[in-house]
């Protein structure tokens, strides 16, 4: 979803908090198959590859993480994800 769309204006902070952590969960998940992908093994800067994936991953986790979940929005507590 576009955060700049009609639709998404007239979303709560609640909701585009999920939509933010939905996108980039998504994202994780993408980086992760193809940090796994054998394809990618036989590349002659695998290991660029692999790191620029795996740094990839720890931004994405880090914005991640400052995002409440709807838990915490909700109940005020400070929960963290096991993605850590």
């Amino acid at each position: 979803m576009d955060l700049k769309s009609e639709k998404a204006k007239s979303l709560s902070k609640n909701q585009v908090f999920l939509e933010l952590r939905k996108y980039i969960q998504e994202q994780l998940d993408l980086s992760n198959r193809k940090s796994l992908d054998e394809d990618n093994f036989s590349l002659p800067a695998w290991s660029e590859h692999q790191a620029y994936q795996l740094g990839f991953q720890k931004a994405f986790l880090k914005l991640y993480n400052l995002i409440p979940d709807q838990g915490a929005i909700n109940d005020g507590s400070n929960s963290n994800t096991s993605n850590e």
